[in-house]
């Protein structure tokens, strides 16, 4: 397993609050990056822009491990997350900070509360402990199969 952190870096001279013109009403709309946002917000800065789509998020570090695709593997990026908020989204609850879980590559479960937040960590959990389970039952499978000879060559 892989494990890199490829989150962005906010100078800290960087000024956290900016200003883009909506290109739904031709406003002049301001707002504030919070302290734990790491987007450069470069791309939001350009107007006219789109209220709807300005995030402020923080990715998590990314992990990767081989995922058989067809005979071969390839690395795909697995259980990373970002903390979000969208400032000015239709969805009152994507107004709040709310985390995203990306289970795996381009394959999310998004807008989570702190609740349903700890509903995913307790599930994964619950999938780390049956992964045990079958990593012990599978050491005693094949010290049984060594025991009978039962390796075909």
């Amino acid at each position: 397993m892989t494990v890199l952190d490829e989150r962005p870096v906010v100078s800290p001279d960087q000024s956290r609050t900016w200003s883009f013109i909506s290109n739904a009403d031709g406003r002049l709309v301001s707002t504030t990056c919070p302290e734990w946002c790491d987007a450069d917000h470069e791309n939001d800065r350009e107007t006219p822009t789109h209220p709807h789509d300005i995030w402020h998020q923080r990715y998590s570090d990314s992990a990767f491990l081989p995922v058989s695709v067809g005979r071969t593997a390839e690395d795909a990026r697995i259980l990373s997350w970002s903390l979000n908020v969208r400032p000015f989204d239709a969805n009152m609850g994507l107004r709040l900070p709310h985390v995203s879980v990306e289970l795996m590559e381009d394959e999310w479960i998004e807008g989570l509360d702190p609740d349903a937040f700890e509903a995913v960590i307790d599930t994964l959990e619950a999938r780390v402990q049956a992964m045990r389970q079958a990593h012990a039952e599978l050491l005693r499978v094949r010290a049984e199969h060594r025991q009978q000879g039962s390796v075909n060559v």
